[in-house]
């Protein structure tokens, strides 16, 4: 098995590979895949969000070690990933210059 510490990851090297993709795109299929980013995030802070408040009433009640165990690694891997997503949709929207209007927020208006 190989010495973990001798592990040198790079976070930024997929960066890279995203201004790849996303040079390659039109205006328009830009905006369509950022639409579709930001509401993959949306969807990542929902589940975060949900996992914390039922965390939350686990803890307050007389739930069950392996239970409340089980929800908080639930809770913090949502959170990881969202944090983790949170580039993604920074650089799309970056490159694309501005944030689009989703259609579903136009229709709460």
């Amino acid at each position: 098995m190989p010495d973990i510490r001798s592990l040198e990851l790079k976070p930024d090297c997929s960066k890279h590979a995203i201004e790849t993709i996303l040079a390659e795109l039109e205006q328009d299929e830009l905006e369509r895949l950022a639409i579709d980013i930001i509401r993959e995030q949306r969807c990542r802070l929902a589940k975060a969000q949900e996992l914390y408040e039922l965390l939350g009433a686990l803890e307050q009640g007389s739930g069950e070690d392996f239970l409340v165990d089980q929800r908080r690694h639930e809770y913090r891997l949502a959170l990881v990933m969202m944090k983790a997503y949170h580039p993604i949709a920074a650089t799309v929207i970056n490159k694309l210059g501005y944030m689009p209007p989703l259609p579903e927020d136009m229709i709460r208006q």
